[in-house]
């Protein structure tokens, strides 16, 4: 889209609804560059444009402003919910953009579907039946947290269909981290047992969980079971331990997060630590995409609003500084979660001690970015000093070929920008219809479904292919190139030196039709190195998943009656070929669909 008449901001206000909702601005070509929530939406549009914004970057987000839209919507809670969607969708360059787009990870535990519960890694929407935990700020907390209670509680965490197909106790018995319910080792009544001590331990009652477990002890001896009481007794000592390393006192009781923001040579960071039942659960750095000239309390506004949503959302803030707005953020908050929520920058006693301690952790993780984000510039800064390019490129592309003995070829695309790899943009392609272990062809392919996937996607082409191969790869690529008339892309080639030495990597540049040789371990090198191997991990990342599971469903493949749908079938029903290996006819005929007959096919093809 494109506009010939300037906006009529006066106009769209004057129709603008003193309603909650969601406002976009667009540019000339209709891109949309910034959306925000309002209260009153009348109100807040008319800021823009009255003269009372003074900072650089509302000034600058103002003057592309083109066109305007709104979307009216019940409550504020409603527009903080459609801004945050929106703001995913179409990533508006003046509004700030997480970078992490995974869900939490929780804790689960499987009180409501299981006889014998299991506790496991949970991530993504709570649709089991069970209890979650958390979230948590990171995987290794969570698996730290697992860790530890396996070794301490002894509850199951395997997979039900594992479960359900022990003959004898496995190895997680061995070791004394499993009562081994699956062979029935473990009373109901004592299993249960456990689970509550777990839960209870999660929820922050570990003293409680300690003061029952002493009593048990005691009763143990009074009975002479010396070897029940010793195991309690390390139970005890277990518990102890790992309250005397927890950093924060179990009088807090709220559920708190401390989240400090700073700033260095152009890079933002909000860390958040995560409190939860007077347990501290640790920090997460996020280091967000930011429109240029930002404040600070307008990065911490715009961060909370797209961070937080009701599942976890926590009852208390706590902030090294005010976000802009602060109020009516915390009333956008309590709307959401459904009661009062609250923000504060001056936190006494204990909390001023979290939010040290976490303004500490982000300094230090600020100065590693930093760190590393200059010694990238550096490197970054050789496209023009040393391989000869005009002007600093914007983005480079890095191609490799992985297959196993000719099988299950793959290629990757890794993508790097001055800021360094970009992985939202990493892709992998399948290569089809050549002949195995010819690397030429599939570098043909590949560079020619790239180039039309960036013409669908409408993304702009970079500056240059680095090809990881030698002249024939690079030959390749320069072909498919010439063919469209695309001479706006170099082509680079890196390949090690004869000895294959690490270190020792050969650059090709086939406009010059020579080689160089860059200073072993110098800062090209290093960076060319770090590229391909890049391109490499994310090749073998891609093939060794595709040739996994190609021999998952091979051994099934074979046996008459037994399709596609009856293997993914069977492998979901037991959790994959080990399980159906260790799996009785009579379980699986359990499996939808398959007859008496199908199930003795099965067991004796996988047994013949």
């Amino acid at each position: 889209m494109s506009r010939n008449k300037p906006f009529d901001a006066k106009k769209f206000i004057a129709e603008l609804p003193t309603s909650p909702g969601v406002y976009q601005m667009l540019d000339s070509t209709g891109q949309i560059i910034y959306v925000g929530k309002a209260r009153i939406l009348k109100n807040r549009v008319s800021s823009y444009f009255n003269g009372s914004a003074k900072d650089n970057k509302t000034m600058a987000l103002v003057r592309q402003i083109a066109d305007m839209r709104y979307h009216i919507t019940q409550s504020e809670g409603d527009a903080l919910i459609l801004e945050n969607q929106l703001i995913k969708k179409h990533t508006p360059k003046y509004n700030i953009l997480l970078k992490d787009g995974k869900s939490y990870p929780y804790i689960y535990i499987s009180t409501d579907a299981d006889e014998f519960p299991r506790i496991t890694y949970a991530r993504g929407k709570k649709k089991r039946k069970g209890r979650y935990f958390g979230p948590y700020p990171s995987s290794p907390s969570v698996r730290y947290a697992l860790n530890f209670l396996q070794k301490v509680f002894k509850v199951r965490q395997c997979t039900n269909s594992f479960y359900s197909n022990r003959s004898r106790p496995c190895l997680q018995h061995q070791i004394n981290r499993c009562t081994a319910p699956c062979v029935g080792l473990v009373s109901k009544k004592d299993y249960q047992k456990q689970i509550k001590y777990t839960i209870d331990f999660i929820e922050g009652k570990s003293s409680q969980v300690v003061d029952s477990l002493v009593k048990e002890m005691e009763q143990a001896s009074a009975d002479m079971s010396y070897e029940l009481a010793a195991e309690i007794r390390d139970q005890i000592k277990a518990i102890r331990s790992i309250q005397s390393h927890q950093a924060v006192e179990t009088g807090l009781t709220d559920q708190i997060d401390v989240l400090s923001v700073g700033q260095e040579a152009g890079l933002y960071i909000v860390t958040v630590g995560t409190v939860r039942n007077g347990q501290f659960l640790g920090n997460r750095n996020h280091f967000p995409n930011t429109p240029k000239d930002i404040t600070l309390p307008d990065l911490l506004h715009d961060f909370i609003s797209q961070y937080y949503d009701e599942d976890i959302l926590p009852n208390r803030l706590i902030c090294n500084i005010e976000p802009s707005d602060k109020n009516d953020l915390a009333e956008l908050l309590s709307v959401l979660k459904g009661k009062k929520v609250f923000i504060t920058a001056k936190p006494r006693g204990q909390q001023l001690k979290l939010l040290k301690q976490t303004t500490e952790n982000m300094h230090n993780a600020l100065q590693v970015q930093v760190n590393k984000y200059a010694s990238w510039q550096k490197k970054w800064d050789l496209w023009v000093t040393e391989l000869g390019f005009k002007t600093m490129p914007e983005r480079i592309e890095c191609f490799d070929i992985s297959h196993q003995m000719g099988e299950h070829t793959r290629a990757s695309c890794v993508v790097f920008d001055a800021q360094g790899a970009d992985k939202k943009m990493y892709r992998q392609y399948i290569i089809s219809g050549i002949q195995g272990g010819d690397d030429y062809a599939a570098m043909s392919q590949v560079i020619e479904k790239r180039l039309d996937s960036l013409k669908k996607r409408d993304i702009p082409l970079p500056d240059a292919f680095i090809i990881d191969g030698g002249k024939g790869q690079v030959n390749q690529a320069v072909k498919i190139l010439k063919e469209q008339n695309l001479e706006s892309v170099r082509i680079i080639g890196v390949t090690k030196d004869e000895n294959r030495t690490a270190g020792n990597e050969r650059i090709y540049l086939p406009e010059r039709h020579e080689f160089i040789s860059p200073e072993p371990h110098g800062l090209l090198s290093l960076m060319m190195q770090h590229i391909r191997d890049e391109a490499h991990r994310f090749a073998i990342k891609s093939h060794r998943k595709a040739f996994k599971k190609s021999r998952n469903t091979s051994l099934l493949e074979n046996i008459p009656g037994i399709g596609q749908a009856r293997r993914n079938q069977l492998l979901k029903h037991f959790g994959g070929l080990q399980g159906l290996k260790q799996a009785g006819i009579d379980d699986i005929q359990k499996v939808p669909g398959i007859s008496e007959k199908l199930a003795q096919e099965v067991f004796s093809h996988l047994h013949q």
